[in-house]
């Protein structure tokens, strides 16, 4: 092996390490590392690559040069075949004989006389690129109309030859329309695109593009071989989205070349690019509520999150598009078409008003929203980024409510409960018996504690005034937020309101904690109290005498007589 071999070989080794998932990787990086590699290449190199979805190409080396096809040219056999099978000129079950003519001194599997159907034949030509029904195909459908159709459907520089004097010859570019078309199903007919693309993944010769990608990634594509010349083109299915890959060479040894494909292959499977436009998102934090079978208006901020302005209108310009799922993941509805933005430079925002329409069946259900492109395809499988929220939906309110309710609330005690109401016209032509539901949601741990019920009243249709009523606190204390709706059986009739709540112990025994039972009360016994026997009132009219005996003259020292 020469030094030049040498090298290119190390380079190849080192370009191919690969873990198994992709690597991050930049626009930038792709075109840095692919052209080290073609730069380093001893041969001709054509490269194209692309996402089928995006109006200009990643990276291109000598995209119009005109380069012998090899088994290439099988690819516009298998499009006018299927091009006629479509149109009922041909069938799947037609025979087709190999003849002498078809059969080459290389590659050719089928012996003379061979009898094969029309989609043995193609099997055998696309997944083991066998020459003998290749060329019995040719020959049996024409050159020149295998060359009018690729002309007809936008793809001039692919000419198959009209006889053996000619060669088979396309450009990168050419062979790039034909998969790109391929892969957006539209080369003859959606279906027709589908049994091409099945049958190109079937490809059982993968010594390039897939060499060096890991285990079950799919790549539908086609090899060519002639003396010097070494080509893969086809669809590699990337984490980031299908890519298109088209890598003709020329004037190289077959090793090389080889390795040369399979790390242009491994290059583009591991970059995750950054895709055609991509925005951040704002949107609701609490469920957005909503009537059943209604349209509902929800606003969200979009900012332009990519490197390039958006237009208005056309090639780059793009939408915005919903889908709603339920709680099992399964689609229910989606936006009928995109919600077109307006011009954008990057970093800037702009506020969008969507229409999501809401299910018939009240629940929880989750929208998600995400970019398309001026051609309505998504670029979320393009790494561009989707945001969500919720929508809660009911059953059309019967009322709207203002329920007051105290603040300040006692353990176990009743408190007046007053709802001012006013009944809407959906409440219709009968009677309605309410009732108030509520739950208890600890403000630190955001859980509900306790929920009941309480007895309201009786709503009339087109009524309006106060109900009454009653509300016992819950057996807990501490502060907790209260929410709560008026309903009739299980069905919400009002919006759902909030309010902070206090509950207190209970008022009867002022000194309970905790729910602790009062202790039995004491009752300490006093001393009977003396008999008193009340001095008799005197009698009427009687005047007591000033006539008083004389008293004995006490003992010691006499009186002293007044001066």
């Amino acid at each position: 092996m020469s030094a030049v071999r040498i090298g290119l070989a190390a380079l190849f080794i080192a370009a191919s390490v690969f873990s198994g998932r992709p690597a991050d990787a930049s626009t930038a990086d792709l075109v840095a590392h692919l052209d080290q590699l073609s730069e380093a290449f001893p041969g001709g190199v054509g490269l194209w690559i692309s996402d089928p979805n995006a109006s200009k190409p990643l990276y291109t080396r000598n995209p119009d040069e005109q380069v012998i096809t090899a088994s290439l040219y099988k690819l516009g056999v298998l499009m006018e075949t299927e091009r006629r099978v479509e149109a009922g000129e041909l069938h799947y079950n037609d025979i087709i004989t190999i003849q002498p003519e078809d059969v080459s001194e290389d590659g050719s599997f089928e012996a003379v006389g061979t009898e094969l159907t029309i989609d043995q034949a193609l099997e055998a030509m696309i997944t083991i690129s066998d020459n003998g029904t290749a060329q019995a195909l040719w020959h049996l459908l024409g050159g020149a109309n295998i060359d009018a159709t690729l002309a007809k459907v936008g793809i001039p520089d692919f000419h198959v030859a009209f006889d053996s004097s000619e060669d088979n010859v396309a450009t990168p570019r050419a062979i790039a329309q034909f998969f790109t078309l391929l892969a957006k199903k539209q080369l003859v007919s959606l279906a027709a695109s589908e049994r091409m693309l099945a049958r190109l993944e079937r490809q059982e010769i993968n010594d390039r593009l897939p060499a060096a990608l890991p285990d079950g990634v799919v790549v539908a594509h086609k090899t060519g071989n002639l003396l010097g010349l070494a080509h893969d083109a086809g669809i590699i299915f990337t984490p980031s989205g299908p890519r298109i890959v088209v890598a003709m060479t020329w004037d190289a040894y077959d090793e090389d070349a080889n390795a040369f494909i399979a790390n242009v292959g491994a290059l583009v499977y591991s970059a995750v690019l950054e895709p055609p436009a991509n925005a951040r998102y704002s949107v609701p934090r609490a469920a957005v509520v909503g009537d059943t079978d209604a349209k509902l208006r929800v606003t969200v901020t979009v900012t332009n999150a990519g490197e390039k302005a958006w237009a208005g209108s056309g090639v780059d310009s793009v939408g915005l598009i919903w889908e709603l799922r339920d709680d099992d993941g399964s689609l229910v509805t989606s936006s009928p078409g995109a919600t077109r933005m307006p011009a954008l430079a990057p970093g800037r925002s702009t506020n969008v008003g969507l229409q999501i329409a809401t299910p018939g069946i009240p629940g929880l259900y989750h929208v998600t929203i995400g970019l398309v492109d001026s051609a309505g395809r998504g670029l979320s499988a393009l790494g561009a980024a989707t945001a969500s929220f919720d929508v809660k939906t009911h059953l059309p309110f019967l009322v709207n409510a203002s329920v007051n309710i105290p603040i300040a609330l006692h353990r176990g005690e009743a408190s007046l409960l007053v709802v001012k109401y006013v009944a809407l016209a959906t409440s219709g032509i009968v009677d309605h018996n309410l009732i108030l539901a509520w739950q208890a949601i600890d403000v630190r741990t955001s859980r509900t504690v306790i929920q009941g019920t309480t007895a309201i009243g009786v709503l009339k249709p087109g009524a309006d005034g106060f109900f009454y009523a009653p509300f016992l606190a819950p057996n807990i204390r501490g502060s907790y937020k209260l929410t709560y709706e008026l309903r009739e059986g299980d069905v919400a009739v009002s919006e759902t309101a909030t309010t902070n709540v206090t509950i207190n112990q209970p008022r009867t025994y002022p000194d309970d904690e905790g729910g602790r039972t009062p202790g039995p009360i004491t009752i300490t016994p006093q001393p009977t109290p003396r008999l008193r026997i009340p001095f008799p009132s005197p009698t009427g009219n009687v005047v007591p005498s000033l006539n008083l005996p004389s008293l004995p003259t006490p003992r010691g020292k006499p009186t002293p007589t007044p001066r």
